[in-house]
C-alpha cells in the first residue's frame, strides 16, 4: 500500500471510538449518530457491495485477461495441447485498447479557468495556472489515463483527492489512483459518475505489524480482525478472507455516506472502527459537502453492473480466435474410410496417413479411402474473415490506426477515421466531464487550504517557465521597487513623514497578488479526441490562398483556423510578440525621426545651394543682356563723319552690316541666357527630387529598423522567468 494511502487510513484523533454522540453534544464536527450502530452499518454497506459485485467483478477480470492475451480457458488449453497443436491469439482487444489510449494521451490538455466578473482575467488567470501546478505536482495526466484504461477494460475506475501539510500552516492538494480492484460502492447505484451512491470506499491490505503502528488506540480490534472470515477484495481480483494468516495480514476500509447534507468518512475492520467518522473536508463547485473518492464508469447495464468496451469485443475475439485454430487442426488431420481387414495394421496406417509421405499397403478388393479436411476449413477461413471484419468495424477501427491495407483516398479515409471517433466521443466525453469534477473539487481546496502565500512554477506545452504568486502578501518596499525610479522618489517624499531606509511602514502589507480565496471560476476542460474532418482540406484551401497572395490572410487567421492543439496560447504569443515589436518600434521612432530630419536638412540645404547657384547664373545672364542692349543703342547711334580722302584704314561697315552683326551677337547672348535658365529649373527639379529621395530614404530607415528588431528577436518570445523573492 502507497505511502499517501496510509496517510488517508491514519488515525487524527486519539479519543475512543466507542464515544457516543450524546458525549459530544456541541460539537458541530461531531458524528450525530451512536458509533457501535454505525459500525454495523458500514459492515452491512460492505457486505452488501460484496455480493452483489461477485458477477460483475468476475466480468471485469475476464476482460482484464483478455487485454493480457489471456484467453484461452484451462480445459481449452489442455485439449490442443493432447493435440500437439499450438495455441494461436489473435489479440485485437490489446490493439484497440492501446489505440485508445494513445488517442487519448495526444489528446491531453489542461484545464482552464474563465472569471465570472469581467475585471476578473488576471486573478482568473491566475486560477489557471494554479490547476496546472497542482496537476503536474501530481502527475494527473498519467493517472488520467490509467483511469481511462480502467474505464475501458474493467469498467469503471477513480481518484482519491487528499491534503497534505505544506509546513506554512496550509496544505497540498494531492491525487492517488484508486485501484479498480480496491472500489467497494453502493450497488443501488445508476449513474455513471456515482453522485447518486449513498456510500462507496476502498479496501486495502495492512500488515499487522504496520496497522498496530498506524493505530496504536485500537489493538483489541485489530486483534480480533483475524478471527473472522469473509469474502474479500484483494490486492488482486479474487476471493479471500478478512485476513491473510499467512502474511498475518488484515483489510482496512476507508468508507465515505452522505448523512443529514454532509459527506462523512470512517476507517475500520470486520471488528470495529479505526478512524471516528469525521465530515469531508472537501467542496464541490457548489460549495456543499462532496467525497473526495471520485469515480467514473463507462457502461451500466439494466442490473447496475459497470462494464467497459471490452465486454462488446469479446464474443468476435473468442471467434477468431477459435474458428482459426479449428481451420488449422482440419488442415491438418485426415478421415479414413476403409472395409474391415483392408489394412494389416490399423495403427501403422493411421500414423502413415497422418505423415506427408506416408506408405500404405491395402489388400486388393477392400475399400480404404483418405478424406482430406480442406472443405471444412475453407468454411472455417470464411467464417473466420467474417469474424475478423465484424471485429475491425467495431469501436476504433484499421483508419484510425494507420493499419487499414487498403488503398483509399483521402477523402475516405478522413470519413472512416471520422465515424470509428464518433463511436467512441461518449467514453471521451465521461472521461472529461470526470477531469472536470476532479479539477473543480482541486479548485474549491486550494481556495480554503491555500492560506499563505504561494509561488507557483508553471510550464506550459510550449516549454516556457514562468512564476506566478498565489495570495502573494506584497509590502509597500515591493510596491515601492516596482515603480520607476522617479515615481517612486515622488511618492517616498510625499509619504508624512518621508521614508527612510528601515522604516517599519516598509514592511507593511499593502495588497494581496491573486487573492483566490473569494473567488469564483468556470472550469472548462477544452480537449476532446481528435477527430479528423474536413476542416483539413479547408484549412488546406486557405492556406493555398494565402500562398498566392502574400499577406491577403493574417498569421493569426490561419492559426486560429487550424487544428492544432495548443494554437490560444500561438495566438497569446503572437500577440505578445507585436506588441514587443510595438514598443521597440515606439523606442526606436525618436532615432529614426532625428535620423530622418537630419538627411531632409542636409539635403534641404545642398537644394538651398543648387538654388543660389542658379539665381546666380540667372543674374549674370540678365547682366549680359543688359550689356547686349547698351552695345545696341550705340551701335543705333548716328556715325561719326567719314574720314579725309586718302586716309589709310579698315573698309567703313555700312549701318546696316553693323545692326545685322549686333543682331547674331544678341541672338547668340540671348541662346546662352535660355540655355541657363534651363540649366537653373534642372537644379531646382534636382533639388525636388533629392528631397523624395530623403522621405523615400526615411521610410527605408524605418523598414531596415524594423527588420532588425524582427531579425533579432525570437519567433515565440520566451518570457523571463520571474523567481520568488529573496
Amino acid at each position: 500500500m502507497s505511502a499517501a494511502l496510509n496517510s488517508f487510513l491514519t488515525p487524527t484523533t486519539s479519543q475512543d471510538n466507542r464515544v457516543a454522540a450524546t458525549e459530544t453534544d456541541g460539537d458541530p464536527d461531531a458524528y450525530p449518530r451512536n458509533l457501535d450502530d454505525q459500525h454495523a452499518r458500514l459492515v452491512r454497506w460492505f457486505e452488501e457491495a460484496e455480493r452483489e459485485s461477485i458477477v460483475p467483478r468476475a466480468q471485469s477480470e475476464q476482460a482484464r485477461d483478455y487485454k493480457n492475451c489471456i484467453q484461452w480457458t484451462g480445459p481449452e488449453r489442455k485439449a490442443l495441447d493432447d493435440r500437439h497443436q499450438p495455441i494461436t491469439t489473435f489479440n485485437y482487444v490489446s490493439r484497440k485498447i492501446d489505440l485508445l489510449c494513445g488517442m487519448e494521451r495526444k489528446a491531453r490538455t489542461d484545464a482552464k479557468a474563465f472569471p465570472r466578473d469581467p475585471t476578473e482575467d488576471d486573478r482568473a488567470d491566475a486560477a489557471t495556472q494554479a490547476l496546472r501546478f497542482i496537476s503536474d505536482d501530481n502527475d494527473f495526466g498519467v493517472i488520467r489515463s490509467t483511469v481511462y484504461e480502467n474505464m475501458l477494460v474493467e469498467g469503471f475506475g477513480g481518484v482519491l483527492i487528499g491534503l497534505e501539510d505544506d509546513g506554512k500552516g496550509g496544505a497540498n492538494i494531492t491525487y492517488e489512483q484508486a485501484p479498480w480492484e480496491r472500489i467497494w460502492f453502493d450497488p443501488h447505484s445508476r449513474s455513471v459518475d456515482f453522485l447518486d451512491a449513498r456510500y462507496k470506499g476502498l479496501a486495502v491490505w495492512m500488515d499487522r505489524e504496520q496497522a498496530e503502528e498506524l493505530y496504536p488506540d485500537a489493538r483489541d480490534v485489530l486483534e480480533s480482525s483475524f478471527t473472522e472470515h469473509t469474502l474479500s477484495y484483494d490486492d488482486r481480483p479474487g476471493n479471500v478472507a478478512w485476513t491473510d494468516t499467512t502474511r498475518r495480514r488484515t483489510r482496512v476500509l476507508q468508507g465515505f455516506w452522505s448523512e443529514r447534507g454532509f459527506v462523512w468518512e470512517a476507517s475500520f475492520t470486520r471488528s470495529g472502527i479505526l478512524v471516528p467518522p469525521a465530515k469531508s473536508k472537501f467542496r464541490d463547485r457548489r460549495g456543499k459537502s462532496a467525497c473526495r473518492l471520485l469515480l467514473q464508469s463507462a457502461y451500466l447495464d439494466r442490473e447496475n453492473h459497470r462494464f467497459g468496451a471490452v465486454r462488446d469485443w469479446i464474443s468476435p475475439q473468442d471467434e477468431i480466435n477459435k474458428r482459426h485454430s479449428k481451420a488449422l487442426h482440419l488442415l491438418s488431420v485426415h478421415q479414413v474410410i476403409a472395409e474391415q481387414g483392408a489394412v494389416e495394421d490399423v495403427d501403422k496406417a493411421r500414423r502413415e496417413v497422418a505423415r506427408p509421405d506416408g506408405y500404405v499397403e491395402v489388400r486388393q478388393g477392400l475399400k480404404f479411402e483418405v478424406e482430406r479436411g480442406g472443405d471444412m476449413a475453407t468454411g472455417q477461413f470464411q467464417l473466420l474473415q467474417h469474424a475478423t471484419q465484424e471485429m475491425q468495424a467495431s469501436g476504433p477501427n484499421a483508419s484510425m490506426s494507420g493499419t487499414d491495407p487498403r488503398e483509399l483516398s483521402g477523402r475516405a479515409i478522413l470519413a472512416q477515421q471520422a465515424g470509428g471517433m464518433a463511436q467512441n466521443e461518449p467514453l471521451a466525453d465521461s472521461l472529461r466531464m470526470w477531469s472536470r469534477r476532479v479539477y473543480e473539487m482541486s479548485w474549491m481546496a486550494a481556495r480554503e487550504f491555500w492560506t499563505a502565500g504561494k509561488w507557483v512554477r508553471v510550464t506550459d506545452d510550449l516549454g516556457s517557465t514562468r512564476w506566478v504568486g498565489i495570495n502573494r502578501q506584497i509590502t509597500l518596499q515591493d510596491e515601492l521597487a516596482a515603480m520607476p525610479q522617479e515615481q517612486r522618489a515622488s511618492v517616498m517624499q510625499r509619504m508624512q513623514p518621508p521614508l527612510q531606509p528601515g522604516d517599519p511602514r516598509l514592511t507593511q502589507v499593502v495588497r494581496v497578488e491573486n487573492d483566490i480565496t473569494d473567488l469564483d471560476v468556470d472550469i472548462t476542460v477544452e480537449e476532446g479526441m481528435p477527430v479528423p474532418t474536413m476542416q483539413a482540406e479547408e484549412f488546406q484551401t486557405l492556406t493555398q490562398l494565402a500562398s498566392v497572395q502574400p499577406g491577403l490572410i493574417p498569421g493569426d487567421v490561419l492559426i486560429a483556423a487550424s487544428s492544432l492543439k495548443n494554437k490560444d496560447q500561438l495566438l497569446e504569443r503572437m500577440k505578445e510578440h507585436q506588441q514587443q515589436q510595438q514598443a521597440q518600434q515606439a523606442e526606436q521612432a525618436p532615432l529614426v525621426a532625428a535620423h530622418g530630419q537630419a538627411i531632409v536638412a542636409g539635403l534641404q540645404a545642398k537644394a538651398d545651394a543648387d538654388k543660389a547657384l542658379a539665381t546666380e547664373r540667372i543674374h549674370n545672364t540678365v547682366h549680359s543682356i543688359a550689356e547686349v542692349h547698351g552695345m545696341h543703342n550705340q551701335l543705333m547711334q548716328p556715325p561719326d563723319p567719314p574720314s579725309a580722302p586718302g586716309t589709310s584704314g579698315a573698309p567703313e561697315m555700312t549701318p546696316e552690316m553693323a545692326l545685322e552683326h549686333h543682331i547674331a551677337d544678341l541672338r547668340v547672348k540671348h541662346a546662352a541666357a535660355s540655355t541657363n535658365e534651363a540649366k537653373a529649373a534642372l537644379i531646382a527639379r534636382q533639388a525636388g527630387h533629392e528631397t523624395h529621395r530623403a522621405v523615400a530614404t526615411i521610410a527605408g530607415t524605418h523598414a531596415t529598423a524594423v527588420n532588425t528588431a524582427r531579425t533579432a528577436a525570437t519567433p515565440i518570445p520566451q518570457p523571463q522567468p520571474q523567481g520568488p523573492p529573496a
